[in-house]
């Protein structure tokens, strides 16, 4: 099933997105579950072997246990096209070994932290993931390295092939003109959105106050006391003060620069003096190291915030947004020089939306905080400060510009111009894909069980 075919019937069904959405949190779990189903789904046969790759039975099982928790009805034909999607994942690897691509561990560690990070979220936290699959997080991690492997091995194999497709304007409209205009979906109001976030500064006193108290923690863990019992107490790390403030096989490059600073230059048992991160300040103690990793622990403990720091941020962008108004100062310029946010300071501060890595959000897919302050904000307007306390307990002001407001409209190619242009790109890579399966299969060994010997494939995997 080509990619851009299902995107574009997406487009034509966005009054589902609500349905959709309620099944988010399955496919994440379900997601998750078809990394971990070679520990738990007995081999019942082989399904077809592509040079040295084999689909097993289990493999098409589970893969269609993921479709009928999505609300799809399994048939024959589905079960068809599992397979087929199977196989032309192993013809991919098959083809990464004669090309000997790669991808190197920390490549892997990154994605799996990644959708780890993800599901986290979905789920609820730690706790809620381990209980969910009966395992501990690094087994998870574990079981998750040699499908993640073997994705982005496939990833890197599907742009070698597709990298030099390029697409012309007169081949956007052409593939534009394939519709009928009488079913052209409509897209939902979208709107682009600018920040700039104001963290208030701690005061002197309210700094000098917790070095102190991270000061006599340490004094107490010299005197006997364990450092973990203390992490539990008094850490404000949400990620690890729950295990004692404990971070185990970590490498350098996993933290920021600060804490690695510290954390490679102690030795076993040693406790660090407090220092600082843009996270808050630390104490930290070295558990073991192994070669080029290590377990530590640590303290966070971050100033406390006075009502007046928080209004002073509050008053600061007043008056940066006067001199916008005023048309003394831009507000990319204002986002770059008062923002706190680094993810969006550096690019005017526009939001990104991770669903499709653009800048355009539809109203219904904001954070209700800033759909809530701009839902009646024309474009280039501007909110007034808006109160936020972040996921790690922090508390800031905020305010948006609304950079472009579209409407809900039927799709076209002057308001959807690259929305098109990269439905027909993917197209055309697809052309470029299924030509490169035809070549493939004309030299690779292709093996398929004979319980699908007398299906209909879509490519020649039985070489008729």
């Amino acid at each position: 099933m080509l990619f851009s075919q299902n995107y574009w019937k997406m487009l034509k069904n966005q009054n589902n997105l609500k349905s959709i959405s309620k099944l988010k949190i399955v496919a994440v779990a379900m997601l998750l579950c078809s990394s971990l189903v070679s520990a738990q789904v007995t081999v019942d046969g082989i399904a077809g072997v592509v040079g040295n790759n084999i689909v097993l039975n289990s493999d098409v099982e589970q893969q269609l246990l993921q479709y009928q928790a999505q609300g799809l009805d399994i048939d024959a034909g589905l079960r068809v096209q599992v397979l087929e999607d199977l196989l032309f994942q192993k013809l991919m690897l098959h083809q990464a070994a004669l090309d000997s691509v790669v991808v190197t561990e920390n490549e892997v560690f990154n994605e799996i932290d990644s959708r780890i990070n993800n599901f986290l979220l979905q789920l609820g936290g730690e706790d809620q993931l381990e209980s969910y699959f009966d395992k501990k997080i690094y087994e998870i991690k574990e079981e998750m390295f040699d499908p993640i492997e073997s994705s982005l091995l496939i990833q890197r194999v599907r742009f070698d092939i597709t990298s030099a497709v390029t697409i012309t304007p007169s081949e956007i409209r052409a593939y534009f003109s394939t519709f009928p205009i009488d079913s052209l979906p409509v897209v939902n109001e979208e709107v682009e959105v600018a920040q700039i976030l104001k963290l208030p500064p701690a005061s002197p006193s309210a700094i000098s106050e917790t070095k102190k108290k991270l000061d006599k923690l340490k004094d107490r863990i010299k005197k006997g006391e364990s450092f973990g019992t203390l992490a539990i107490l008094y850490s404000e790390d949400p990620g690890s003060s729950r295990n004692g403030g404990l971070y185990t096989a970590i490498k350098r490059g996993m933290f920021v620069k600060e804490f690695e600073a510290v954390m490679f230059s102690l030795e076993e048992g040693e406790v660090s003096d407090v220092f600082k991160t843009e996270y808050g300040y630390h104490i930290a103690v070295l558990e073991e190291r192994r070669e080029d990793e290590v377990d530590v622990r640590h303290i966070l403990m971050s100033p406390k915030i006075s009502p007046v720091d928080l209004n002073n941020a509050k008053e600061l962008l007043l008056e940066v947004r006067d001199s916008i108004l005023n048309g003394d100062l831009l507000f990319e310029k204002a986002a770059l020089t008062y923002s706190d946010d680094k993810t969006t300071k550096f690019n005017g501060g526009k939001l990104i939306n991770a669903n499709n890595g653009t800048s355009r959000f539809e109203i219904a897919h904001l954070e209700q905080g800033v759909n809530t302050a701009i839902e009646n904000l024309d474009a280039e307007a501007i909110s007034e400060p808006i109160y936020l306390k972040m996921e790690d307990g922090k508390e800031a002001y905020r305010m948006f510009k609304v950079i472009d407001r579209k409407e809900q409209h039927q799709v076209n190619l002057i308001d959807d111009y690259k929305k098109i242009r990269d439905l027909a790109l993917e197209s055309k890579k697809d052309e470029s894909i299924e030509k490169w399966i035809n070549k493939s299969l004309e030299k690779t060994y292709v093996r398929i069980h004979e319980s699908f010997q007398s299906e209909d494939f879509h490519y020649n995997w039985l070489k008729k």
